[in-house]
């Protein structure tokens, strides 16, 4: 009996590996959402700092840089997933995208030494912080 409980079943395979290939694109997708939600509050946080006279201008600058260099990562990876609904992964894909393009323009706005842009790229990150809440929201609630 207890060779037959051991004894692997090759039929099952390849629904293994698509239930794998699926959890792995979730998982993906969860890991970037949650790595873009930190950075673009560490982006606004920064940004702060800086608006308030409290950080270097070169500090702020790399770091907004660098943030918005991963948050470009974190969206090509989203777009990169191969999710069940196109849709859902295309307005997470968008909204981190969203935040990459504030924390470059932040990062300009730094460099140019322009508070008021500053000032905007910052609301402009925390508008599409809540953009990617409620993708994300959407993406992972159950189908009704």
């Amino acid at each position: 009996m207890l060779r037959t409980l051991a004894r692997p079943s090759w039929a099952f395979l390849p629904l293994l590996a698509l239930a794998l290939a699926s959890c792995s694109s979730s998982e993906t997708v969860d890991q970037q959402s949650k790595l873009a939600a930190s950075t673009a509050q560490a982006a606004v946080l920064v940004s702060d700092v800086w608006l308030s006279g409290a950080a270097p201008s070169r500090y702020a600058s790399s770091a907004l840089r660098s943030f918005a260099e991963t948050l470009a990562v974190a969206g090509r990876q989203v777009e990169s997933a191969s999710p069940s609904d196109h849709a859902k992964r295309d307005a997470l894909a968008a909204a981190i995208s969203r935040l990459s393009n504030a924390a470059e323009r932040a990062k300009s706005a730094v460099e140019a030494e322009q508070h008021a842009q500053a000032g905007q790229a910052q609301q402009e990150l925390r508008a599409a912080q809540g953009d990617l809440a409620t993708a994300y929201r959407n993406y992972f609630s159950p189908e009704r």
